[in-house]
This record gives structure tokens, C-alpha cells and sequence, in this order.
């Protein structure tokens, strides 16, 4: 697999003019990159990181912005043997508080000893040992007149430190190594996607220090020389239609993202607009990153089939950092069949039985057998591998395992595997090798001896006129004899006054499920992963402590 290292891929470009990467800022404006000149870049951005203090091993943090800064420094790192550390960019809009607490977090794991950020994020920033410079003064530091060579291909190698976006607990920087990034890589692109350089372009806007955007966009193309537009995040924050005109507009094959980006792609975009993109040649969107609601996909589908778009080229796929990125992708066509089983029997006994049509049952999205090399197996909580169709927790193992992670001390990982095995914490099923993921373990809602995956319960409520499609989040309280099921909904002021009863109603009709308490919320109050699920845990603290404003209706015209 070394040919598919990064460096030795680079290196293959030298004086190549084909199309290798083009980059779209937080304005809009576009810079297209050669084979030839990405490397060119690269290997500026190892010299110059090289002048600046770093050298092999250091640990190098670069805030994730503009693509067009942080791709080739983030290469450049890889390229002179230093290890980049991703990091998330201020917010958009609002919660830079919890922001800066995040990176003030994330520093102590990582004990960067560059930190590298755009200027108007450098003075909000926590103080550390290390030296911190904007990507401006990098990009004209002084460096060394030899390049430093390419980093050579050795498996166990550091790449580069992956923050999971773990909806709970402190920050844990995964490992990842040149040899988990390269099977992870290829699995992608050649196994699931048998992608083609010549003929494939992919399109992504997602965040680049989360590894969907990361590996799904960056190294996993990279790895096998496919064309790669990459939109800043904040564009698609401020006009999420942005990301289809995108792929219509450069001909995209290859794009993804996680459900909630469907859901509002498909609210946020006219149908006239829509008629008047092309769809035709995209083969695959992946979908992951959370649980995948059937119901999303087949709204999108209906939605841009005006474009031309293929309803069988949505695939479902399943992973997590700490297995580099992906585990399993669906084939085509699968996004249009997903399993219908028994509500009761899953609820009530942890088995996936198929069901009828019926109004108690509920479907669970499919998401394609493990990658050649990789192994799932689903473990009860007896401790033994589940038979055929029972849940459980998923535990993965393969080449793409990542090495471990960083906690503050001791400096060596802490081992992610359990004989080989990684315990991912995720829930689901194995209904004939297909993988099928329902939740997270610690999410799980436990009401009358019950265990019940609280995307059941949020799906059910945004269902409701008015709840914010992936606005919905539900965890437990304690009540007098059992857990009580509260559901936060955000909903705009006007549409607030009924959304309770709506919301009791449609979960209990639904789920046969009675729920406690429903707090209407406004947009954006919801606290979210990077990779955009619902922190449920964080939202139950805040709810305990009575630390949820509800949303207030409009004051009348002429208050002031």
C-alpha cells in the first residue's frame, strides 16, 4: 500500500497539469490547483512550517478554515514528517464561548507545538507553550532553501492526531497512522466507490477537521488521484444550496454528508431552483455520521429527481474516527430499501424481526457489509456475538483501526482495541452481513425495563409541524417509578404554543411511548457534535439544571 501513501502520491505529480484541487472560500472565490501545483504548495508549506521551529514528530495544530490554507499546510506537515492536529474555526454565528472552550480543551491533548490560525482567531485563543502565527505570516515565513524530504511509508507512523466528535465526555485525539489512513483510503475509494480519476470529481463542504471531511474528501481521493472541489463550511452554513449548485456546476460524481445536511438541503432549496441544476452524473452521496432516517433519504430523492438526479445513488455508510473514517458503505440502490421490523420486538427484546407494513413497525437504514480486511461482529450484552438480527454494541477490527488515542499523560496512545477488536459504542444489527446501526450504546433510553434509541423518538417529533428537521434531541429524567422521556424541540416563536401536545401525541402514536416533558426551544439552542448529532447528554445536563430558555412568542409589532 505505500504507493497509495500520501507523500508518494504527491510525489507521482510533479509537472502533471491534470486537475487536482479547487478550493471555494467563505466568499465564494474559487483557486483552482494542478497535480503540479498542489505539490508545489506542499512542499512550500513543509518548508516554511520547518522554518518556523517544527520539525519530524512535532505536533502541528492547524485551525480548519479556508481550504485553501489549511489543505496544503496540513500536506505539508504530513510531507515533512511533523504530525498536523485539526482543529474547528470560530462558529459562524454565535456559541464562540463554547468554541473557545472546546480548543481550550482540545490544546492540553494535543501539546501542539505550532498552533496556526487565521488572524481573527489567534487572540481569542487559550495561551500555550507553543508558538502561535496566522496562516498569513506562515505562508511568507522564511524557510529553509532545501524542501525537507517526503516522509517515507512506514505503517505504525503517525499521520496525523483526529479529535472524535464524541457526543460525550472530554476530548480524545485518535491516532491515526499511515497505515490505518492508507486501507481506510483505498477500502473507500476502490472497494465501496470503484472510483476513477478520470472520470470522478468529488464535492464536499463538510468541516476538514472532522474525518468525514478530512479523509472522505482529502486523503481518501488523494490516495487514488481523484479531482476534489472543497467548499468552506461557512458557505454551506449560510446557504446550504450552495453545496448542489456546486456539484452540478463542476459535474460532480462523489459527495456526502450526514443526515441532518440532507434534511436541510432539502428544506432550504426551491424547486425551481432545483429544475435548473444537473444531477445527472452524480453516482454517489453518501450519507453518515449519525443514525440514518429512510425518511430523509426519500424526501431528498423526491426532491432532486427534478434534477436529474438518481434516487439509487444515495448510500448510507457507517464508521467513526477511531476506525480512520468508514467501516461499511451500501451499494447503490440500497438507500430505497430499508429494513421494516417489528417496533415491539426491537424495543422490548433487542430483535430486528422483520415486520409488515404495519403502523407498528419502523425502519432501520441498511449500511453495507464490512470493507474486504475489515471484520463487524454485534455483541449482546452477555458479552457474546449476537445471532443473526439481535442488538447490540458493534465491535469492529481491520487494517483501518487506528492505533489509539492521546490522553494528557502518558504520551504513548492508549490502546482503542480490545484483542484486536475495537468497542465502538454504537449500537445495531446484522441482518445477512448488512450492518445496521440503530444508536449509541450510552444513549440508549431505558424507560420500564425498555431500551429505546432516542432517534426513534426525535425522528417521531420532527415529524411534528413546526420542530426544526434535526432539531429534535430526547434523553431521560428521573421519575417517580421510571425514567421519564423529555424531548427538546427547536421550533421558531410563532409555531411554539402547540408544539407540546403535537409532539405527545405523535410519539406516543408512533411508539406507543408516553413522553415526560417537551421544552420548545429556539433555533440553534441544541448543542451538536462536529460531525452534527445532537450532544444528548450535554442537553440533559443543561436541562436538569434548568438551563433551557424556552422560546418565547413575537412581542407585538410596535414594541420597541
Amino acid at each position: 500500500m505505500s504507493d497509495a501513501w500520501v507523500c508518494s502520491v504527491l510525489q507521482t505529480y510533479e509537472g502533471d497539469p491534470a486537475p487536482a484541487h479547487r478550493y471555494v472560500d467563505g466568499e465564494g472565490r474559487t483557486r483552482e490547483l494542478s497535480r503540479a501545483r498542489l505539490l508545489d504548495e506542499v512542499r512550500d508549506r513543509a518548508r516554511r512550517l520547518t522554518g518556523c521551529g517544527a520539525g519530524p514528530g512535532s505536533r502541528v495544530a492547524l485551525l480548519a478554515d479556508d481550504p485553501g490554507r489549511f489543505v496544503p499546510a496540513f500536506l505539508g506537515a504530513i510531507w515533512a514528517g511533523m504530525v498536523p492536529v485539526p482543529l474547528p474555526p470560530p462558529p459562524v454565528l454565535g456559541r464562540r464561548d463554547a468554541w473557545a472552550e472546546a480548543v481550550a480543551a482540545s490544546l492540553p491533548v494535543a501539546r501542539p507545538d505550532l498552533v496556526v490560525a487565521e488572524e481573527t482567531a489567534l487572540a481569542p485563543m487559550p495561551a500555550t507553550p507553543a508558538r502561535h502565527l496566522s496562516y498569513a505570516s506562515l505562508e511568507s515565513a522564511a524557510g529553509p532553501a532545501d524542501t525537507p524530504a517526503p516522509a517515507a511509508y512506514r505503517p505504525e507512523r503517525t499521520a496525523y492526531l483526529q479529535f472524535s466528535s464524541g457526543s460525550t465526555g472530554r476530548p480524545r485525539a485518535v491516532v491515526a497512522t499511515a497505515g490505518s489512513v492508507t486501507a481506510n483510503s483505498l477500502a473507500i475509494m476502490r472497494d465501496a466507490l470503484a472510483a476513477d480519476p478520470a472520470r470522478d470529481h468529488g464535492v464536499s463542504w463538510l468541516p476538514l477537521h472532522h474525518d468525514m471531511g478530512l479523509v472522505g474528501f482529502v486523503l481518501a481521493p488523494l490516495a487514488v488521484g481523484v479531482p476534489v472541489t472543497l467548499v468552506a463550511t461557512r458557505l454551506f452554513v449560510r446557504d446550504p444550496g450552495v453545496w448542489m449548485r456546486t456539484l452540478s456546476d463542476v459535474k460532480g460524481t462523489i459527495t456526502g454528508a450526514p443526515n441532518f445536511a440532507y434534511a436541510l438541503a432539502t428544506r432550504r432549496t426551491d424547486r425551481d431552483r432545483l429544475a435548473r441544476l444537473d444531477l445527472s452524473g452524480a453516482h454517489t452521496l453518501l450519507c453518515g455520521g449519525e443514525p440514518v432516517s429512510p425518511r430523509t433519504l426519500r424526501d431528498f430523492a423526491d426532491a432532486h429527481r427534478v434534477a436529474g438526479l438518481d434516487p439509487a445513488a444515495l448510500r448510507p455508510c457507517y464508521g467513526l474516527a477511531e476506525s480512520t473514517l468508514a467501516v461499511s458503505v451500501a451499494p447503490r440502490g440500497t438507500a430505497t430499501r430499508p429494513d421494516r421490523v417489528s417496533w415491539s420486538r426491537l424495543r422490548d427484546h433487542d430483535r430486528a424481526d422483520p415486520s409488515g407494513d404495519g403502523a407498528e413497525s419502523v425502519e432501520v437504514m441498511g449500511c453495507g457489509r464490512p470493507f474486504p480486511g475489515h471484520e463487524v461482529r454485534v455483541v449482546a450484552e452477555s458479552g457474546r456475538p449476537g445471532a443473526d438480527r439481535e442488538v447490540g454494541e458493534i465491535w469492529v477490527r481491520g487494517p483501518s483501526v487506528c492505533a489509539g488515542y492521546v490522553d494528557r499523560t502518558p504520551d504513548r496512545p492508549t490502546p482503542v482495541t480490545d484483542d484486536g477488536w475495537l468497542r465502538t459504542g454504537d449500537r445495531g444489527y446484522l441482518a445477512d452481513g448488512v450492518l445496521h446501526p440503530t444508536g449509541r450504546l450510552k444513549d440508549v433510553l431505558v424507560v420500564q425495563g425498555r431500551n429505546i434509541d432516542p432517534q426513534r423518538v426525535e425522528w417521531a417529533a420532527e415529524a411534528v409541524d413546526g420542530v426544526r428537521t434535526g432539531g429534535a434531541v430526547a434523553f431521560t429524567r428521573p421519575g417517580t417509578d421510571t425514567e421519564e422521556v423529555v424531548v427538546v424541540a427547536e421550533c421558531r416563536p410563532r409555531r411554539s404554543a402547540d408544539i407540546g401536545d403535537a409532539v405527545r401525541e405523535t410519539v406516543s402514536r408512533r411508539l406507543g411511548l408516553g413522553v415526560g416533558d417537551v421544552v420548545a426551544v429556539g433555533p440553534g439552542t441544541v448543542a451538536k457534535t462536529t460531525s452534527g448529532k445532537p450532544r444528548r447528554q450535554e442537553m440533559r445536563r443543561r436541562y436538569l439544571l434548568g438551563d433551557l430558555p424556552p422560546v418565547h412568542n413575537d412581542p407585538p409589532r410596535d414594541t420597541p
